[in-house]
């Protein structure tokens, strides 16, 4: 059978490059006959149930994968609100969230760190408007599975902080911090492309300002969904969230106030809290002050609130190189509306309220496709601006100190080079000791037209096309909405200018490529 020829006679490969890349979009696009004999039916196979999720990924818009969702299953819907992350710090994954959700067996709606409020508000509208009625819950068969300590939200272990110190430098438009943590638990271990679960605590001068807000002592008795019983203060510390106001916290204050116009915006609010940011509402500590005739009981009001969810970072640094050290990249949330000064809940923590010395709960969340690969000779391309270094910075450090004899090329960009160029001392040494083989830059603000990481990898297309063709594995952290959807596309225009394919074939070339674990992306 001849075998069709799909790449330029001038594409950059040699002989075996050209014959491995051509077989294997012929694979990809099925056009290699089976050589059956004329007029014999070949046998086939039984029928295989294998359901997709089109909407599972975080680059498209909610509505987007709302409407590929469409016609599925109740629970499918639900998972199309959903993040699409697979992060874990919900206790789920987005599926089986859906589907607990679906069936009743989990209440709250609020657990989706990465979609937020906007997620909360989706999965409220679906409810409302199902037109099936919930499966009966299915009865137990086995006792929940035991988690591990340290491997889980549930089982969280000791940590202390090492150190929390700036890597952008003064006139940065971000502020991004290196955070050094101390493991209590020696028998902790993670691997490059792990995250850490961080459980915060909430700013005390804030909890304190709500105690005497709502005019408490902070010492009344409150009972958490767990069955535990603490004081209002410790509850408003750590288990509440006081970042976006609740349904029911809305609910609460309306019944409460005395004034009337309150009483009507507040429910209005407890229905649609999408014009809280309008009317200057940005967190519980706003909700108060905007409405100043609305005083609950703290226990009431406690009650009411959402309930704490761990922040999950990836990890920066290899435990080969640090084994009794988790180091962590955190870039911090931080902005200022009416006057006031808003700080982000876990970042914050971390770079403020948290003093060298002090305890923090952590767990490691274990990745399920991000790993480097076992074959210490291959290559591997890392794609990570901004904070998405943190787990590339591990990469190398674990590359190094196995001695793996594959070429690694980073691809890392941010604002500017002078003030942004996180961890620049390390990687310039990377690069210097040949544990890099090459680093492309991309700084977006130091020239009149705005450079990104993309632009890098289509400038370098023919070097980047050939190191696939050698068997590279392609990795990318970072911004899910943006950056993760533009490294895709750039990705799909090297497949059809240096691999000869059209667009079609170029999508499934990485979806290919994604299957074979050669291309695996961490984004949030």
């Amino acid at each position: 059978m001849q075998q069709l020829v799909f790449l330029p006679d001038n594409a950059p490969f040699t002989e075996s490059q050209r014959a491995w890349l051509n077989g294997f979009v012929a694979g990809l696009l099925g056009m290699e006959r089976a050589q059956a004999t004329p007029g014999t039916t070949p046998p086939t196979a039984e029928p295989q149930v294998d359901e997709d999720f089109p909407w599972h990924d975080p680059t498209l818009a909610l509505e987007e994968r709302i409407k590929l969702a469409s016609g599925r299953p109740f629970e499918r819907q639900l998972m199309a609100a959903m993040g699409q992350l697979d992060c874990g710090q919900c206790g789920y994954l987005c599926k089986t969230y859906a589907e607990s959700i679906a069936i009743g067996a989990e209440a709250d709606l609020g657990k989706c760190v990465p979609g937020g409020r906007i997620t909360a508000k989706k999965l409220k509208e679906l409810l409302a408007h199902r037109t099936s009625a919930p499966a009966p819950r299915p009865a137990p068969v086995a006792a929940p599975p035991i988690v591990e300590r340290g491997y889980g939200r549930a089982a969280p272990v000791p940590a202390r902080l090492i150190s929390s110190a700036p890597l952008t430098a003064p006139g940065s438009e971000r502020e991004v911090r290196h955070v050094a943590l101390e493991l209590d638990e020696s028998s902790l271990l993670y691997e490059p492309g792990d995250s850490l679960g961080i459980w915060p605590c909430n700013n005390p001068d804030e909890v304190e300002l709500l105690v005497a807000i709502l005019r408490a002592k902070g010492s009344e008795a409150v009972t958490l969904p767990d069955g535990a019983v603490i004081s209002a203060r410790e509850a408003l510390g750590r288990e509440c969230d006081l970042r976006a106001p609740s349904d029911a916290l809305y609910a609460l204050l309306a019944r409460e106030a005395k004034d009337e116009a309150d009483r009507s915006r507040l429910s209005k609010l407890a229905e649609d809290d999408s014009r809280a940011d309008a009317l200057g509402v940005h967190d519980v500590l706003d909700a108060l002050l905007e409405f100043p005739s609305a005083r609950p009981s703290i226990v009431e009001f406690v009650a009411a609130l959402g309930r704490m969810q761990p922040r999950l970072y990836s990890i920066a640094c290899s435990q080969k190189r640090h084994p009794r050290e988790v180091h962590l990249t955190v870039s911090v949330l931080r902005y200022e509306k009416n006057d006031r000064g808003y700080l982000g809940t876990a970042s914050g923590f971390l770079s403020e309220h948290l003093r060298p010395g002090r305890a923090l709960s952590v767990f490691v969340q274990r990745a399920r496709a991000f790993r480097l690969p076992a074959d210490l000779a291959a290559q591997v391309i890392m794609v990570g601006p901004g904070t998405g270094i943190a787990p590339f910075r591990a990469f190398l450090q674990e590359r190094a100190a196995a001695g793996a004899a594959g070429r690694n090329w980073l691809f890392f960009g941010n604002h500017r080079r002078e003030a942004d160029f996180l961890y620049r001392t390390e990687l310039e040494e990377f690069a210097m000791r040949r544990v890099l083989s090459r680093m492309d830059l991309a700084f977006s603000r130091d020239q009149t037209s705005k450079v990104y990481v993309q632009h890098k990898m289509l400038e370098a297309a023919q070097e980047l096309w050939r190191w696939l063709a050698n068997g590279a594995y392609l990795y990318v952290c970072g911004d899910a909405q943006r950056m993760a959807g533009d490294v895709d596309l750039a990705l799909q225009q090297i497949a059809i200018t240096q691999g000869g394919m059209d667009g079609a074939a170029a999508k499934r070339f990485l979806v290919e490529l994604a299957k074979a674990g050669r291309y695996q992306r961490d984004v949030y």
